[in-house]
């Protein structure tokens, strides 16, 4: 069985592609003082620093980052929009690009533990494939109420659900 990780990146996979297929130039940048600062504060669910780079030097060229940060979307609605932005000329390396993903991934991606795929359970809560198959038994079951009834499951981070859930993206 693939990994969490990996089944996620496979449905992402196409964006490097995409990107550097378009072949257009880059749009001159438009983002404002203190994005980088902004993208990094944002970054509660992601430390790693060349994720919140490559945010800042991939979407900043053309966006100012309270036009994304701002805005949890669906795992589909980020893709529909990852999509579009290479489509307009978004470029950058297949290694930043899967940087980009991740950091959207981790910290504005809205999931429902109770309906989404294991594809996007996994990225998003931060779990390993033994977790986001116990949190997928489970649910078969009887959904899942509350912070409290999803955190019995090994390997669940509470922290991470909370502040998931003060972020506007974890449903039930």
């Amino acid at each position: 069985m693939a990994s969490a990780a990996s089944r996620g990146l496979r449905r992402i996979g196409c964006l490097a592609a995409l990107a550097g297929a378009c072949g257009l130039a880059a749009a001159p940048a438009v983002g404002l003082p203190g994005d980088a600062a902004a993208i990094a504060k944002a970054s509660k669910l992601d430390k790693d620093p060349a994720d919140f780079e490559a945010v800042t030097v991939v979407c900043t060229r053309c966006h100012a980052s309270s036009q994304f940060l701002s805005t949890p979307r669906s795992s589909a609605r980020w893709e529909e929009t990852y999509g579009q932005m290479s489509r307009l000329g978004a470029t950058g390396s297949d290694e930043q690009l899967n940087r980009v993903v991740a950091y959207f991934q981790k910290n504005l991606t809205i999931i429902n533990v109770n309906t989404s795929p294991a594809e996007e359970l996994g990225p998003t809560l931060q779990l390993g494939d033994d977790a986001v198959d116990a949190i997928l038994a489970r649910r078969a079951k009887r959904p899942f109420a509350d912070i409290a009834d999803l955190a019995t499951i090994p390997g669940v981070d509470r922290a991470i659900l909370e502040t998931l859930k003060s972020n506007g993206c974890l449903q039930f």
